[in-house]
Order: structure tokens, then C-alpha cells, then sequence
């Protein structure tokens, strides 16, 4: 079922160099208003039962291909402004803006979500910031994550939480 789900989004010519991974598709796409060339995992959630639908995928896949530089404006001015405003005064030892810090490295893209995965390598070099939107593309979630694959994934039930991280991230990189 997964392999017809594959030939169709291939066929689809949404996505290059199109596979299977455990149960995901995975292939090359360009997000325009980004300016960057990125993998996309799109997961039929086959794990709760679901039969994949390219109907319904596909055109999520081509909604964040696509997003005009005005809503993609929008969506980074959301993750900045959630994160500066969860730093708050803290301080900082990069003067480097965020917004120009952020860099979009993958995307999923499932039914009724999809997540954006950036780094920000001057402003937080060993994270990864997730970026859960829904389906109109407004965030819906932000989390700030470890890089070692190794490490614990930090979520944080509010952005209050994220300060104290940072501060003892960064009080952690002092000489």
C-alpha cells in the first residue's frame, strides 16, 4: 500500500528522488519563499490505521511548497517572535538577529499538520527549532530540541519555560 502511495506523489512531480522510509515518504523539494532546498517526509500515519491518501496529501505537500513570501513572512515572524518573547531579557552572547539566524533544513507533512525543522546555528548551535503549523499554516506549536540524537528531546508546556533553558544553556558555554 505504502509503494502505491510512493508512485503516486512521485508521479505527482512534487517531490524528486522519492523512497520509502519505514513507512514514510521522503523526497527533495524546494520551499520557494524559504529559499531552500529540503527533505520532505510525508506520513500517511499508517501506525494508527490509516490507508495513505495522496488526495489529501498532496495538496498539504504543495501548500508549504509554495506559501507566498508574505505568509512565509508570517510564519518566521510567529517562531521569533514566540522564542524573543520566551527569552525575554536574557542575555545573549550573539548579536545575530534570529530572523536572519533561521535556516530550513526538513519538513512532514501529515493530513492535518506540518512541522518545519530549522536551525539556527549562531543562536542555538546545538538545537534544532520545531515549528508544528496547522492546516491555514498558522503555528500551532514550538519546541526547541536537542541536536545529539542521543539526548533528550526538551518540550516545554509554556514558552516561560524556554528562558530557563537558555539561561542555563548559555551560563553552561561561559568561560
Amino acid at each position: 500500500m505504502i509503494h502505491k502511495f510512493r508512485e503516486a506523489i512521485a508521479s505527482s512531480g512534487v517531490l524528486t528522488d522519492v523512497e520509502v522510509r519505514d513507512d514514510i515518504v521522503v523526497g527533495r523539494a524546494r520551499v520557494l519563499a524559504a529559499q531552500a532546498d529540503v527533505w520532505v517526509n510525508v506520513d500517511p500515519e499508517l501506525e494508527d490505521g490509516g490507508v495513505p491518501d495522496a488526495a489529501v496529501l498532496l495538496p498539504r505537500i504543495v501548500q508549504i511548497l509554495i506559501v507566498s513570501p508574505t505568509q512565509w513572512g508570517v510564519i518566521i515572524d510567529q517562531i521569533v517572535g514566540e522564542i524573543e518573547e520566551a527569552i525575554g531579557d536574557e542575555p545573549v552572547k550573539e548579536s545575530t538577529s534570529l530572523r536572519s539566524d533561521l535556516i530550513l533544513k526538513s519538513v512532514v507533512v501529515f493530513a492535518g499538520a506540518t512541522l518545519l525543522r530549522f536551525e539556527a546555528p549562531r543562536q542555538f548551535p546545538d538545537s534544532w527549532i520545531h515549528a508544528q503549523l496547522d492546516e491555514q499554516l498558522a503555528l500551532d506549536d514550538l519546541e526547541v530540541a536537542a541536536r545529539d540524537v542521543d539526548a533528550e528531546t526538551m518540550s516545554f508546556n509554556t514558552v516561560d519555560d524556554l528562558p530557563d533553558h537558555v539561561s542555563k544553556d548559555n551560563t553552561s558555554r561561559e568561560p
